[in-house]
């Protein structure tokens, strides 16, 4: 009968001892979490071109493209790059107030 009380507590020791390990060894598993990285906002939503301010150069950019709509093939023509990065620039960037086309009201948001 020692024995088997002897046999019971052992089971139970190592039972205990997995289960503290587990809980332990899950915790180190868990992933970190990670920095996402959000492309930093222009401070000035005219400044298209990324120059640092916006200029005349951004209002004409936006000019030229009066009249084009969401579902004409101007929209995704190139009209230029962005001068931090050479990025291209579409007509569908020049839409400042994002209503699907290019209006006096997205020249005028370029101060």
């Amino acid at each position: 009968m020692n024995r088997k009380a002897n046999g019971m507590v052992l089971g139970l020791v190592i039972l205990a001892l997995l289960g503290i390990v587990g809980y332990f060894g899950s915790q180190l598993m868990k992933a970190t979490p990670t920095a996402t990285v959000s492309p930093t906002p222009s401070a000035n939503k005219g400044d298209i071109d990324r120059s640092g301010v916006a200029d005349e150069e951004d209002r004409i950019m936006v000019r030229k493209q009066v009249g084009c709509l969401k579902d004409q093939p101007c929209w995704n023509a190139t009209v230029g790059k962005t001068k931090d990065g050479d990025n291209p620039l579409y007509v569908f960037d020049l839409d400042l107030n994002q209503d699907g086309s290019i209006t006096q009201a997205d020249v005028d948001l370029v101060k």
